[in-house]
């Protein structure tokens, strides 16, 4: 069998050339299509996933007017501080050796000021005064008696040359007369001591003072040695400071000190004397310091203060810019934009509403003084003149 004859043509040759290139341009075109849709979707993927750009300090908005301060250089005393107990300096015990006399009257209550020598309760001396007189009739008798001896030793030693008396009746007369004169001063030295005793019924003030204590009592009998009132001389208090021995050593006398009072008043005082030996016990040492007249503080009461051992030039800021976080002092400090800055600082002593800076800040720092309570970390606040600080949601002139 033979196969049917078809010529051959130009056009059967090159059809299918034209049609194998067309599938490879398409071919091709999808396959840019496809890279391009792939490498667009990408692009798209890594622009979401990129976080936002921060913004610049400049556009962030100002919410609040604020004052600043700068630290400045003041001197600060450097102190150590302590507590301690308000004592009289000289606490006297005031009594009568009187014995056997009730007290007929009290004068002096507690508190009342009184002079040196001023009556301050008075005892029954009735039989005393009786024994006195009695006394000084005795003294008159011994005088007569003295007398006496007298005008006989005078005549005596007149007609001695004479021979009218003996040598043995001149000398028995001399030695009458002496015993006279020794009887008169017998009484007399007697009547002294009733006048003791008689004193001794009157309770005086030693010195001047304020009565501390009273334990005189109408009706009460006397005895050698009781204690009737405390006094403590001249109204002078002192503060007994106690420190450990490794800080009593910096403490020398005339120390300027401050003793803090309730509400947040302070009163000046000198260190007196520093005591020489430590407790066995605690190890601690006392501080004497003298309080000045007419103080608040009483005796028996307890006080802190702050004895003032040298002086220091330091970096201080108000106490009232500080901020407390997490129980430790920070300020907030201005950047060159104005942006408010959280910084906690090292602070030491405290003195006039102002606190020594340690360590965080520098003199020229720039920090939030009032209005420091309304401000966040990271805003940006708008800085005033000392004075012309607002609240939020105010103006600032």
């Amino acid at each position: 069998m033979r196969w049917p004859y078809f010529p051959r043509s130009n056009t059967l040759r090159t059809a299918p050339r034209r049609h194998v290139a067309a599938a490879a341009a398409a071919l091709l075109l999808g396959v840019g299509a496809a890279g391009w849709l792939v490498q667009a979707h990408s692009s798209e993927t890594r622009d979401a996933r990129r976080p936002a750009a921060a913004p610049q300090a400049a556009a962030l908005p100002v919410n609040l007017a604020v004052q600043v301060v700068n630290p400045s250089r003041r001197t600060l005393m450097r102190g150590i501080a302590a507590t301690g107990s308000v004592a009289a300096r000289d606490e006297l015990i005031v009594g009568s050796d009187a014995s056997g006399v009730r007290l007929l009257e009290v004068r002096a209550e507690v508190g009342s000021v009184v002079k040196k020598g001023e009556l301050l309760a008075r005892a029954d001396d009735a039989q005393l005064l009786a024994q006195l007189a009695q006394q000084d009739a005795q003294i008159k008798a011994a005088q007569v008696e003295l007398l006496q001896a007298q005008a006989n030793h005078e005549r005596a030693e007149r007609v001695e040359e004479s021979g009218l008396y003996s040598i043995e009746a001149l000398q028995t007369r001399r030695t009458a007369m002496q015993a006279a004169a020794a009887k008169l001063e017998l009484a007399k030295a007697q009547r002294r001591e009733l006048e003791v005793k008689l004193a001794q019924t009157r309770v005086l003030a030693p010195a001047d003072g304020v009565i501390a204590k009273r334990a005189a009592t109408v009706g009460a009998v006397l005895q050698p040695g009781a204690e009737l009132f405390r006094l403590i001389r001249d109204q002078q208090l002192e503060w007994l400071a106690e420190l450990p021995g490794h800080a009593i050593v910096q403490v020398k006398p005339g120390a300027t000190v401050q003793l803090q009072l309730d509400g947040g008043r302070s009163v000046p005082a000198t260190v007196r004397l520093v005591a020489p030996t430590l407790d066995a016990a605690s190890r601690n040492g006392l501080v004497h310091v003298a309080l000045p007249a007419g103080t608040a503080l009483k005796a028996g009461s307890h006080a802190r203060g702050e004895i003032v051992i040298g002086e220091v030039n330091a970096l201080t800021l108000p106490e009232g810019v500080l901020l407390m976080r997490d129980g430790q002092p920070h300020v907030f400090e201005l950047d060159r934009n104005d942006v408010a800055r959280l910084k906690r600082i090292e602070t030491g002593a405290r003195q006039r509403g102002l606190v020594e800076v340690l360590a965080g800040l520098k003199p020229d720092s720039r920090v939030v003084g009032t209005g420091a309570g309304f401000v966040k970390d990271g805003e940006r606040v708008h800085a005033v003149p000392s004075g012309a600080a607002q609240a939020p949601g105010g103006s600032s002139t």
